[in-house]
């Protein structure tokens, strides 16, 4: 009983830990090393508390957490990624289970759509570019934000928007319609996308993609929904 208050405790310690890198980013554009540091000696913590075997369990989590050091320098050295979210997304590689990372890329890639689409909006708002309009531009973004975060809230099991019947029903008649029905939400996803970012660049040429709040909002989501621990009790149970 007191290893899961201690593991709950750990896990409530890591929500608020990136709730203030979300904070820290967004004002300065910096992530503390020590605030990245502290998630880190957490881990080892977290292993104990929930009994993590050192074969194959921390192995495979250090293995992690190098293999996504590695990959993320790349994306440092080509200038995607500042260093700041390099070592966040290491750090949480030491929390995330293997079986559970790909979910936490999939809700950062969601997240980060939106979060770079509402701070776009924001600052088109707040534009002072000669021959642009920032109301009609604005207007349009926070439609396109909006559209994303239903996109986003469907991959990551929250409320989905209800099919009519009329279309649930061509699906099953016609390959072609089945095969339009699939396609269509990705197309609407590419051309509010691609117009949303060319809207941004018409007021700011400088898009900015806020890694760390969309790494640290996974995060979150992960520990809060329970894949984290689910994706351990699993393993340990396999």
């Amino acid at each position: 009983m007191q290893s899961q208050i201690f593991t709950y405790v750990l896990l409530a310690g890591l929500a608020i830990a990136l709730l203030w890198v979300i904070v820290t980013d967004l004002k300065s554009r910096t992530i503390s090393n020590r605030l990245t540091m502290t998630v880190a000696l957490g881990a080892p913590l977290y292993w104990l508390s929930i009994g993590l075997p050192l074969w194959p369990g921390v192995a495979f989590q250090i293995g992690l957490a190098l293999l996504v050091f590695a990959v993320c320098c790349v994306l440092f050295a080509i200038r995607q990624m500042g260093g700041g979210d390099v070592k966040l997304l290491t750090v949480l590689a030491l929390w995330v289970p293997p079986s559970q990372f790909t979910l936490l890329l999939v809700a950062m890639a969601m997240l980060g759509w939106v979060l770079t689409m509402a701070i776009g909006a924001w600052r088109v708002a707040h534009s002072k570019t000669i021959k642009t309009k920032p109301a009609r531009d604005t207007v349009v973004l926070i439609i396109g934000t909006a559209i994303a975060a239903l996109f986003a809230s469907a991959v990551l099991g929250g409320p989905k928007l209800p099919m009519p019947p009329g279309l649930a029903g061509m699906g099953t008649t016609s390959p072609a319609a089945a095969i339009a029905l699939m396609l269509a939400p990705f197309t609407i996803l590419l051309i509010v996308t691609l117009g949303s970012i060319r809207i941004i660049r018409r007021h700011d040429r400088d898009l900015w993609v806020p890694y760390g709040p969309a790494i640290s909002l996974a995060g979150i989501w992960i520990v809060v929904s329970g894949q984290l621990l689910a994706g351990h009790v699993a393993a340990a149970g396999g």
